[in-house]
């Protein structure tokens, strides 16, 4: 058996997996990702995170851990911890989207940027490593001893199995990794002032990095030979549950929202650092990733709810009515849309800077126009990113996974206004499932159920494409304009 572990923004899952019988699921516990909030400051609280993974791994039973020979771990990407020369932690574990680190980022020159994303295939931005790093070093460190970065599943590697390693795609999201050498990148660390910082070697996703130690199998129940795997950053692995082929596009939806492509080299181009376009090795390092991700989803939604105090089932109720008459050709009267940068914006224009904004709301509007606001926006946001991202005639479909596959309407809106297939498969935990996959060196995957949207060719969809390129775009750039202008 296999037990994964995926740390997500929002959740954190620990799945029993038997891989004899076609990937079934035994066992599944999850919990709230906990988190440590101090006015504008948010830290992912390693501490109560790592006693939630050991207390709830006993959950899975006793009989299913002595069969679990191997542990994969799984994780949002950037965050993680500074280690002293003891392996001691120095400060917090900041969180990815935490922006305290920002003005490393600002004191960066022009030339410093583009060598950087020449070198890393990432644009400089306060949500990965490099900059958490320096205003870690700068705040509770001595800049004249040794330290090392460990990134959320590096860390806890470590704390299973005692070794310190990472993996191609976790590397990735450091912005101190040299995508073409395939090594750290001093030039980069020397940027950054972070050159008395180590880094753990680099290992491909699924590889043995360690067994578990004897401490924590007389805790757990786990095996003391049981090997602990880094499977990679989740939304990489997610997309090995789908089976994602060269020209198709995975949106991988949850707290925020990923666009994902693969590619068989590099091709840093300059003008993708200024979009927020990233580069990265996939969890085959075989393989190259094209990425980009937009802050808000997921993270929206669950805004939209409580604001508004209405329930899920209250929301699917207005989703499922409003696609019934959308099939048949009824829009709202009242269109209303929404520009989701509610923790700023992705691709094109990736800025902390940038506030949300709703357009077309009077006296008349209702709770469902706003619904169907909502999930266009949403729709528009992600146009606009993949159309920046990749060729729209270079993409021969879009696999979707995470919440999305529930939204009827949320996806026949993206095939109509994307005109692309929308293949919406019905997997239960696909970073879950993939990491399974991955650890298991599976080279097939097991196919799961999907549905397909196919692009309604009506009145409707013309009319909202033209809202698209005759309201959405001229606002969306002034507005993005005009906050970037007052900031300067």
């Amino acid at each position: 058996m296999i037990l994964t572990i995926d740390v997500g923004t929002t959740n954190t899952k620990l799945t029993c997996w038997e891989t004899y019988h076609n990937y079934k699921k035994i066992k599944q516990v999850k919990f709230s990702t906990p988190k440590i909030c101090n006015n504008d400051y948010v830290d992912f609280d390693i501490n109560s995170l790592w006693e939630k993974i050991i207390s709830n791994i006993k959950l899975i039973g006793a009989d299913n851990l002595k069969k679990v020979d191997r542990i994969s771990i799984a994780s949002v990407g950037e965050a993680g911890v500074l280690l002293d020369k003891n392996f001691q932690r120095i400060g917090p574990m900041i969180a990815w989207f935490d922006q305290r680190s920002q003005t490393i980022i600002d004191h960066l020159s022009k030339n410093e940027q583009n060598m950087i994303y020449q070198i890393t295939g990432l644009p400089a931005h306060v949500h990965y490593s490099a900059s958490k790093i320096a205003w870690l070093l700068k705040e509770y460190a001595n800049t004249m001893e040794k330290y090392y970065w460990l990134c959320i599943p590096d860390y806890l590697l470590f704390l299973l199995t005692g070794n310190l390693a990472t993996e191609y795609s976790i590397a990735s999201r450091t912005l101190c990794y040299d995508l073409k050498t395939k090594e750290w990148s001093e030039e980069v660390k020397k940027i950054f002032n972070i050159e008395n910082v180590e880094f753990p070697n680099v290992h491909s996703a699924g590889e043995n990095m360690g067994t578990v130690q004897s401490s924590i199998s007389k805790r757990t129940g786990l095996n003391s030979d049981c090997y602990v795997t880094i499977v990679g950053h989740d939304h990489m692995v997610g997309s090995r549950a789908s089976s994602l082929h060269g020209g198709e596009l995975l949106d991988s939806t949850g707290t925020t929202e990923a666009l994902l492509t693969l590619k068989d080299d590099i091709n840093l181009i300059e003008s993708d650092e200024k979009k927020g376009i990233a580069n990265g090795v996939y969890v085959d390092p075989k393989k190259y990733t094209l990425f980009t991700a937009l802050p808000a989803a997921g993270s929206v939604i669950q805004w939209f709810m409580e604001t508004l105090n209405i329930s899920e089932e209250q929301l699917m109720d207005s989703m499922d009515k409003l696609y019934e008459n959308y099939r048949k050709g009824v829009l709202p009267e009242n269109i209303t849309w929404l520009i989701p940068h509610f923790s700023g914006s992705g691709t094109p224009t990736k800025s902390t800077l940038t506030k949300g904004l709703w357009y077309g709301i009077n006296s008349e509007t209702t709770l469902d126009d706003l619904v169907f606001g909502l999930f266009l926006g949403l729709t528009f946001e992600f146009k606009l990113a993949m159309e920046t991202l990749i060729k729209s005639d270079g993409v021969s479909c879009i696999k979707a996974i995470g919440p999305i596959t529930n939204d009827n309407l949320w996806l026949q809106l993206k095939a109509d206004i994307l005109k692309k297939d929308i293949i919406a498969l019905e997997m239960d935990e696909a970073v879950s499932f993939g990491g399974c996959l991955i650890a298991n060196h599976s080279k097939s995957v097991v196919n799961s159920k999907s549905e397909i949207y196919h692009p309604l060719d009506n009145s409707n969809s013309s009319k909202l494409n033209k809202i698209f390129t005759e309201q959405y775009l001229p606002i969306y750039k002034s507005k993005v304009n005009f906050e970037l202008n007052i900031n300067n």
